[in-house]
């Protein structure tokens, strides 16, 4: 029980500053994927948890896209075929995104084994920087619903979220409907007119909870104009947790 309050401790306090969050897309062809996932999970994680030790930024996790199920970015997001997988890194500031230097070399040997045995097939997607603006954070998250959209105004959007997370934070605190956790966030780079450049994440317990959030999702021209999104938010996607690092022990 200390280690979770602990845990939500530094989660929490952590996410109310404004936080620099990285993500870098890969694509995996399904006879690939079992050696990529154990790679990451069994080893490379080792890596990022030292790099959280050390302060170097305050996460680090590994989601597999599961839905939409059909092709995202050219290639098709399919069981059969390949799925589209991403890092997550979160970092405390700017300063410390440009300052954490090449951490997944294991200049300790930490892994303890060749690097070849730990190579693999991916084709390479895109690096994506966001501002985290605001949160509502509790553990135990799985699956992630993600939501982007494009606004002219990225700051009223921002603005207009604040109702939305008091809902949600009351939602969290028992895990109402699954959920554990929710944020929104504008993009930094790449920083291009027209693309993407505001985004809110759903935590979730259970692919279940994440496909409900969707099935109950009412889309609605009227509260996409509310909150500065007019074309709404035209892409999301459900990701599951393959790996994550935990909050630093004292």
């Amino acid at each position: 029980m200390k280690k979770i309050i602990l845990f939500i401790l530094v989660f929490s306090s952590t996410l109310s500053f404004a936080q620099i969050t990285l993500y870098h897309t890969v694509y995996v062809n399904s006879e690939d994927q079992s050696k990529f996932e154990m790679v990451e999970r069994d080893y490379m994680s080792k890596l990022a948890q030292k790099a959280v030790n050390d302060g170097k930024f305050i996460y680090w996790a590994l989601e597999k896209v599961l839905q939409p199920s059909n092709a995202i970015g050219g290639e098709v997001n399919h069981q059969l075929v390949g799925n589209w997988y991403q890092f997550v890194i979160v970092y405390s500031d700017m300063k410390a995104y440009l300052n954490a230097g090449q951490w997944w070399n294991d200049t300790d040997n930490l892994l303890g084994v060749p690097q070849e045995l730990l190579s693999y097939k991916v084709k390479q997607g895109g690096m994506y920087l966001w501002h985290i603006k605001d949160s509502s954070m509790v553990p135990g998250a799985k699956f992630s619903a993600y939501n982007f959209g494009f606004s002219e105004e990225p700051s009223k959007f921002i603005e207009s979220q604040k109702e939305y997370k008091v809902f949600f934070e009351n939602m969290n605190k028992t895990n109402q409907n699954g959920r554990a956790g929710w944020v929104s966030g504008v993009r930094v780079s790449p920083k291009n007119f027209g693309e993407h450049n505001v985004m809110t994440w759903d935590g979730f317990l259970t692919l279940e909870d994440a496909m409900n959030h969707w099935t109950n999702w009412v889309e609605s021209k009227k509260e996409y104009k509310k909150i500065h999104l007019p074309n709404g938010f035209d892409l999301k996607t459900i990701a599951a947790k393959i790996a994550e690092t935990s909050a630093p022990s004292n």
